[in-house]
């Protein structure tokens, strides 16, 4: 019985990897498009959703580690995408927040992105996706 259970959690993770990674090629191929790489595409969405977010909360979101948000950000600033702020409250939080070109980009992007996953969902119906939905929360609580 529990071999049967460990087959399926491998083949589950199998299934999960793959689906990943199928959706993740499809996002870095319209990023590519977009002259952006997959995570700066993620920092201009948090922050477009968010707000001015602090750094730490970025990396925490996207699970990456400090260093790797810092070079992401270096070159969306360098692009003119995003700015550093300092916190009014503790000037040793960093936050980023979007600049007027960086608003802009994201809000270009996201129509295409929205119909890229949406036609990427599409072989599920309404109730799969709404349980895949309640099972995949459940799995990253």
């Amino acid at each position: 019985m529990m071999h049967d259970k460990k087959q399926v959690a491998l083949d589950l993770f199998e299934k999960l990897s793959k689906a990943y990674d199928k959706a993740h090629k499809v996002q870095a191929k319209q990023m590519f498009e977009e002259n952006l790489t997959a995570p700066q595409f993620g920092v201009l969405e948090i922050i477009y959703k968010s707000g001015p977010i602090p750094l730490k909360k970025i990396g925490e979101e996207m699970m990456v580690t400090g260093a790797n948000i810092t070079c992401v950000m270096d070159n969306l600033e360098k692009e003119g995408f995003v700015k550093r702020i300092y916190s009014k409250e503790d000037r040793r939080v960093i936050l980023a927040e979007l600049t007027a070109a960086g608003k802009s980009k994201i809000e270009s992007i996201m129509p295409g992105y929205v119909e890229n996953m949406t036609s990427f969902i599409s072989v599920l119906n309404e109730h799969e996706l709404k349980e895949l939905t309640k099972y995949l929360t459940k799995l990253v609580a």
